[in-house]
């Protein structure tokens, strides 16, 4: 499943863009560096790890891990923040635990705020960069009713107001908010997926413009190998 997940980001890129990779973004450095080394796109990855278009990776279980990236130039965390307020950071990539219909995300708490049934590990600057990136990419591996919420049980930032992108990929599919009518529509769905299986999973309303099914083959799957040997991305699924 995981590896279908990461060739769905690598497709949600596109050509000229610059790519932010945040903490303990397995998923997303990976399907960067799917999307640029092996589809060719001429992308530019950037992440908190301060590294500039590494050449090369090794997964480490944080991508804020400084020694997982060899043979880059530094581009300090303030000058990557500094793109994102001139309207210059292209992507930025989530991983909330909630998403609502507003496209308001949470990564801080489940339940009430004072009295948490789980206390998340925070939003670092996702409420400052979220409405300014021209395309947020939010995953999520566990679609179902209680992460693709009506409503966030804490919002830790929104692009609410925003006239960006927002993609969430998920382990049962691809869905784009679309600004003009303010609605969820689906755009991919995997083998063991289809419309509406993630129709009795989202507890909002999504339509169906399903362009094509994401499957990995042999290839493609040898690729994420490579860059993940030690299948760190695979503890992800559980």
């Amino acid at each position: 499943m995981i590896d279908h997940v990461i060739k769905a980001i690598a497709l949600s890129l596109d050509n000229g863009e610059k790519v932010y990779v945040g903490l303990n973004s397995i998923p997303a450095i990976l399907g960067a560096f799917m999307a640029r080394d092996f589809y060719g796109k001429t992308i530019r990855i950037l992440g908190v790890a301060e590294a500039d278009n590494p050449s090369e990776i090794k997964i480490t279980p944080s991508t804020g891990n400084p020694f997982y990236v060899n043979d880059t130039p530094v581009l300090p965390t303030f000058e990557s923040f500094d793109l994102a307020q001139k309207g210059k950071l292209d992507v930025m990539f989530l991983g909330p635990a909630q998403i609502d219909e507003e496209t308001n995300v949470n990564l801080s708490v489940i339940g009430e705020y004072s009295k948490p049934k789980v206390r998340l590990p925070g939003g670092a600057a996702t409420a400052y960069i979220l409405p300014l990136v021209k395309k947020a990419i939010l995953w999520n591996l566990k679609h179902s009713k209680s992460t693709l919420v009506k409503k966030v049980d804490f919002a830790t930032g929104s692009a609410k107001f925003s006239k960006n992108r927002v993609i969430v990929v998920t382990n049962l599919g691809v869905l784009e908010y679309s600004r003009e009518d303010k609605k969820w529509y689906v755009k991919y769905v995997y083998p063991w997926s289809n419309f509406t299986k993630i129709a009795e999973n989202t507890a909002f309303q999504v339509y169906n413009a399903i362009q094509g099914v994401i499957d990995v083959n042999e290839e493609e799957k040898n690729f994420i190998t490579k860059l993940d040997p030690d299948d760190l991305r695979s503890s992800l699924e559980y």
